[in-house]
């Protein structure tokens, strides 16, 4: 767990509880507001694991070039030739 998942987790309890709290008081503006800190919690959450997922594959793509550019020079190549092959037929 790293502080930032702490602190989604943290935010998401507190929503929780405030809108726990505005039901036991009926106050709507209580329970908005605590749900609304819950979904702010859970998005910043998703936004922080999608963005740890895209940095481990860049990771990986970049160690794979480094290990074997050849390989990944004849990749690009075949991509560009099939992109400019597409484009070439219009």
């Amino acid at each position: 767990m790293d502080k930032f998942d702490i602190e989604d987790r943290a935010a998401s309890v507190a929503g929780q509880a405030e809108a726990a709290v505005g039901a036991l008081a009926d106050d709507v503006k209580s329970q908005v507001e605590g749900l609304a800190t819950q979904a702010t919690a859970t998005a910043e959450r998703a936004y922080g694991q999608a963005r740890d997922q895209v940095r481990e594959a860049a990771a990986t793509v970049a160690t794979s070039v480094e290990q074997q550019p050849l390989i990944a020079l004849l990749a690009v190549g075949l991509i560009c030739a099939a992109v400019g092959f597409l484009l070439g037929r219009r």
